[in-house]
């Protein structure tokens, strides 16, 4: 019984985190899943919830610039429902749905309440469709993507624009992770010394990590601008300006070098740790066999800080697959966007949330199966 409390009680202290993770990181991938095998549009789901005023809509339609002397009979012969409900109320509707609002709306009943001032209220698509046609209302209750299968992946294997993110991707996180990587261990080996100023270097590389990326993009753009600090000091040495955000050759690889800085103070604060644990005794034994410099960096050093090493691969592999909002700031040609960049711009500005989930699911995996692989060739165990 006492076991069975303590389980309980566990359970309770931790339910907050895994309603946490159930609703912002379980369901979205789910959801993401399931999306990938339909054509879901956003901005379809919202045609039925956006509000309008029924009867300013009716005027609009109908021509009508006094609401003296009408007539049922005469506004009937006028009123189309279908091309009614799809030009003013903003609903797309398809062959079936066509069918039966010119067999069962209630056209009359419509316009006897726009005559009556009825209608002179706010409402929905949803609520429009129950109130005059109320039979088939199940037909018009809200959006429900329609279920394509393979179709997504199948357009996705045939998107160049798609392998070229992915390649874009993948070149972005074999330069940037090595070379961030072996910049924060360098910087922790300084950052290990005891001299004057120690605080001040540790800080000075540390900040950029915990500032805001919209505001180091911001101070990027200006950097590379033509006529930025970047361009200014070369035009010194004779090389004219370069649009350095506009090029395509120019323009991922200076969005790499500022993802470099932003990073390699993050991970120097995870060497540090690893090299505060390594035993003063056998850093002083090695200087005794004569093991100074380069050769105790490379033979001492790098095998104890390997866990450090493996972690920090790993985290930076995963960041850079997926780096986004430094693209979104700075990278304005598509030939030059990532994958997660790619994701979100079928998503959010081509509507096409089924094909962009298709890519985030494949993604996913991808992103999963390159981390395995990484971490058995990378063994947190093993020596250099």
């Amino acid at each position: 019984m006492k076991r069975v409390r303590e389980w309980i009680a566990g359970y309770l202290f931790i339910l907050p985190i895994i309603i946490v993770v159930g609703v912002f990181v379980i369901y979205p991938i789910f959801a993401s899943i399931y999306y990938s095998f339909t054509n879901y549009n956003p901005l379809r789901q919202m045609e039925y919830k956006n509000t309008f005023n029924l009867q300013d809509q009716l005027e609009q339609y109908l021509l009508i610039f006094s609401m003296k002397d009408l007539n049922v009979k005469d506004l009937l012969s006028q009123f189309d429902p279908a091309d009614f409900i799809q030009t003013q109320l903003g609903i797309k509707l398809d062959k079936d749905q066509k069918a039966m609002i010119e067999k069962y709306f209630d056209s009359k009943k419509l316009m006897e309440d726009f005559v009556g001032l009825k209608t002179n209220k706010r409402m929905n698509g949803s609520q429009f469709m129950s109130e005059y046609m109320s039979k088939y209302k199940e037909m018009f209750s809200g959006y429900t993507p329609a279920w394509v299968g393979l179709k997504n992946f199948y357009q996705m294997i045939n998107d160049s624009l798609f392998w070229k993110t992915l390649w874009n991707s993948i070149f972005f996180s074999i330069i940037v992770t090595p070379v961030q990587t072996f910049i924060a261990l360098l910087l922790a080996v300084a950052a290990n010394q005891k001299i004057r100023g120690i605080k001040f270097f540790k800080l000075s590389f540390y900040i950029p990590s915990i500032t805001s990326s919209a505001a180091i993009s911001m101070l990027f753009m200006l950097l590379y601008a033509k006529p930025g600090i970047i361009n200014r000091f070369l035009g010194f040495i004779g090389i004219p300006p370069i649009d350095w955000l506009s090029n395509t050759s120019t323009a991922l690889p200076a969005v790499m070098a500022m993802n470099i800085w932003t990073t390699a103070g993050y991970f120097m604060i995870v060497f540090l740790a690893g090299l505060q644990n390594i035993p003063k005794d056998l850093i002083e034994a090695s200087e005794l066999d004569g093991a100074t410099g380069w050769t105790r960096f490379w033979k001492i050093i790098m095998p104890l800080v390997k866990p450090q090493i493996s972690y920090v691969v790993t985290l930076g592999l995963i960041g850079t697959l997926q780096v986004f909002d430094q693209i979104y700031f700075l990278i304005q040609n598509q030939q030059n966007y990532t994958t997660a960049m790619y994701i979100y711009v079928n998503a959010f500005n081509y509507n096409q949330m089924g094909y962009a989930s298709a890519i985030a699911v494949f993604f996913l995996a991808f992103i999963m199966v390159l981390t395995l692989v990484q971490r058995k060739v990378v063994k947190e165990e093993s020596y250099f």
